[in-house]
């Protein structure tokens, strides 16, 4: 059973691994910092979409927690993301203090590198934890099985990166060991804590609610459908989650959207220009985001028009894994292609390699009970993205909620092959090239596109 007093504290084994890890974040963040700091600390009358809107030029990663620790707003899709802007409302109080201590310098970009630094280190912690615990691997393997996730170019940009995707992957990571532990140890949950998991995970992002409603079934399995378990773990949950929805949107969301419509409309009856250059920015946006099943709803953010082939190979694997040379990090909002093709071919090579690899090891571990909970996580993020097109054209800075599988898949060629056997050795020298390549080369044009802001 996890004890949740101790579950956050650092083992002798990892400190090691954190502590690598830690350098890698502190040197992505004080990149970022470097870029944008004497920018991103004005503060005082500047409005938060002035100072932030279009200005974090990294691939396409939003600056929504920047401005809502500057100047609180809901300025998340809230039926995406219903609790973020709460979670952000106490930094938001800690900023509002500093700003009135120091003449409003505005540590909003501090803050968030901070939460940013402890989130990223925690997902390692975790990682390394279902390999080392859940998965019983070695500790050579459990370390080069986390390094390998760690040099996979979207968890490095989200690990420097404000938006809400390595708070998922630190929830993620989280869900993944508990479920795993209550799996290998055949415990079941105990409701407040399934209760308490559903409502954090789907407060960052929704879909991820949906993953740990599935690990509780498939820890808990006919006890999910309990009645009891349907009212507190679902129902209730469900109904908060909701009602913080309403209240936000009723109280932040409707009356600034009101209040932005008066101002534009204003502005166009001072110059009706103005209204035709609102009307070829919407046409602009909605020739990118394309197609949708509906225009109303969770629908209308559907793409029906989107390349799913192209997509799978250059964005989804692709970007996700390996970063492109060309609009390298660059923002399809602002002029890069939604497919985009590698300069070199050894990468499409080294991209066929781990997905050959991932395979593989889905076929190994298809029975074991913890892949297949794994393996119905990506059918979510599967059928959101190619069946959906849900964030197809930019699904490379979404890889935080799914990438976690291929070195997990992997594990299970580690343990199928005994590490004195030379397929093993194959195997692990393969893995431990792949993500040598991954890692230099990922942080290399990372730091190179940083230098040139």
């Amino acid at each position: 059973m996890l004890n949740p007093f101790k579950i956050f504290g650092i083992k002798k084994e990892e400190k090691r691994l954190v502590v690598i890890a830690g350098l890698v974040f502190a040197f992505l963040n004080a990149l970022m910092l470097y870029v944008h700091f004497d920018d991103f600390t004005r503060g005082g009358l500047v409005g938060a979409w002035s100072l932030y809107n279009n200005k974090l030029l990294l691939s396409g990663y939003d600056p929504y927690a920047y401005m809502t620790i500057y100047k609180w707003d809901v300025f998340y899709v809230l039926s995406r993301h219903p609790l973020i802007s709460l979670f952000y409302y106490p930094f938001y109080g800690l900023n509002k203090g500093i700003m009135e201590l120091t003449d409003n310098f505005n540590a909003a970009i501090l803050i968030m590198t901070v939460l940013i630094m402890i989130a990223a280190c925690y997902s390692v912690v975790f990682m390394y934890r279902v390999f080392r615990e859940v998965l019983a691997l070695s500790k050579k393997d459990s370390n080069l099985l986390v390094a390998m996730m760690f040099s996979f170019a979207t968890i490095l940009t989200s690990s420097m990166s404000p938006d809400h995707f390595i708070f998922s992957l630190f929830l993620l990571t989280f869900t993944l060991y508990s479920a795993g532990m209550h799996i290998r140890n055949h415990t079941p949950y105990k409701w407040y804590k399934a209760a308490i998991l559903f409502v954090l995970t789907a407060g960052v992002t929704l879909t991820n609610g949906f993953k740990t409603l599935l690990a509780v079934w498939f820890v808990d399995g006919k006890r999910t459908f309990h009645w009891k378990n349907v009212l507190l773990v679902l129902v209730v949950p469900a109904s908060l989650l909701y009602g913080a929805y309403y209240y936000q949107h009723e109280n932040y969301v409707i009356p600034r959207e009101e209040k932005g419509r008066k101002i534009e409309a204003e502005k166009i009856k001072k110059n009706p220009e103005l209204a035709e250059k609102s009307k070829q920015v919407k046409a602009f946006q909605k020739k990118i985001n394309g197609e949708h099943f509906a225009d109303k709803g969770m629908l209308k953010w559907s793409d029906l028009s989107a390349p799913r082939g192209q997509a799978a190979i250059e964005n989804f694997f692709g970007e996700s894994i390996i970063l492109h040379q060309e609009w390298l990090l660059k923002d399809i909002y602002l002029g890069r292609p939604s497919v985009v093709h590698y300069k070199w071919w050894i990468n499409y090579v080294l991209e066929g390699l781990i997905i050959c690899l991932f395979l593989a090891g889905l076929v190994v571990g298809i029975r074991d009970k913890f892949m297949l909970m794994v393996l119905s996580w990506i059918s979510v993020e599967t059928g959101l993205h190619f069946v959906l097109g849900f964030g197809l054209n930019e699904v490379y800075i979404m890889g935080c909620h799914w990438l976690f599988i291929i070195p997990i898949a992997i594990s299970f060629l580690f343990q199928r092959f005994n590490e004195k056997n030379k397929a093993s050795k194959i195997v692990r020298l393969l893995v431990g090239i792949l993500t040598s390549y991954m890692a230099v080369y990922n942080i290399v044009l990372i730091t190179k596109y940083m230098l040139t802001l």
